[in-house]
C-alpha cells in the first residue's frame, strides 16, 4: 500500500477491525494524535512507531516506509494477512457452517459458488 506511515495504520486498523480510540489507549497516545498524524503526514517518535507496529504485528519498517527492512512484504504474507482479516470478519458466519452436517454445508458450498459466478 501508498502513502503514508498512518494511512497504513489506519488500513492496517480496518483490516484487523480495531477502533481507532480503543488503539490509541492500547498504545498510549490520544485519539487526535492519530487523526492529526494523518492530516499531517508525520510520523510518531520512534518509541510510539514501535509500540504501534508491536501491537499491529508488523515491521515499523513497514508503517515508515511501506516496505519491510527494503524488501516489499511478501505475497504469502500479504495472503495470510488477507485470510485472518476475512476470517475475523466472517468468524460468526464460519461457526454457523461448521455446525451444520457434511451434506448441508456440501450444498451450501455449491450455492454460494453458483451465486459467486453470477
Amino acid at each position: 500500500m501508498d502513502g503514508n506511515f498512518w494511512e497504513r495504520v489506519l488500513d492496517l486498523l480496518d483490516r484487523q477491525d480495531i477502533p481507532r480510540k480503543e488503539f490509541a489507549a492500547q498504545v498510549g497516545i490520544s485519539y487526535s494524535s492519530i487523526h492529526n498524524g494523518v492530516a499531517l503526514g508525520s510520523v510518531p517518535s520512534a518509541d510510539i512507531a514501535l509500540k504501534i507496529a508491536e501491537r499491529l504485528d508488523v515491521p515499523i519498517e513497514y508503517l515508515v516506509f511501506g516496505n519491510d527492512g527494503g524488501k516489499k512484504i511478501s505475497a504469502a504474507t500479504a495472503s495470510k494477512k488477507e485470510e485472518q482479516f476475512l476470517y475475523r470478519k466472517n468468524k460468526d458466519i464460519i461457526s454457523a457452517i461448521e455446525k451444520l452436517s457434511p451434506d448441508l454445508r456440501s450444498s451450501l458450498r455449491d450455492l454460494i459458488v453458483k451465486i459467486a459466478k453470477n
